[in-house]
């Protein structure tokens, strides 16, 4: 297989970066509806948002660039990378955010082994959820 031929498998950058877009409207609609209806600070609602823009975009203007239905397996490594993708984004934040509150000695001393296991079951837990959502979400919203 040459070079050439990756190309009919790939998606353009330019659809990672509009569900990019959709994540931020996403966040920011689930914080309007969370303090216009709800009044409480629950992550769920900007996530839940956020995933639903996002598949709605990543199968629609994913599908308009590349000039065909996205497949299943278009879908799923859409879906993956942009995950993989946020997540790197997102580490260095959540890096500085457990550090921020953190006492010096307790920064120094680091956490138990069982705290990281957890945290990290708990990561890749939610990450492989909310990518097979978006993938789900993405065939939902696909055009016919």
């Amino acid at each position: 297989m040459e070079l050439a031929d990756l190309d009919q498998f790939t998606v353009p950058l330019v659809v990672y970066g509009a569900m990019f877009g959709a994540t931020v409207a996403g966040q920011v609609l689930g914080i309007a509806v969370e303090a216009a209806l709800l009044r409480s600070h629950a992550l769920w609602i900007p996530l839940a948002l956020s995933v639903v823009l996002e598949a709605v975009v990543g199968a629609r203007y994913g599908s308009a660039r590349v000039g065909h239905v996205l497949t299943s397996g278009e879908r799923a490594r859409v879906s993956m990378n942009y995950s993989l993708a946020l997540a790197a984004l997102s580490l260095p934040l959540a890096g500085w955010i457990a550090a921020s509150g953190a006492t010096r000695e307790a920064i120094l001393a680091g956490p138990s082994a069982h705290t990281v296991a957890v945290v990290l079951a708990t990561c890749v837990s939610a990450l492989l959820a909310v990518t097979v959502a978006r993938w789900v979400l993405m065939t939902v919203f696909s055009p016919r």
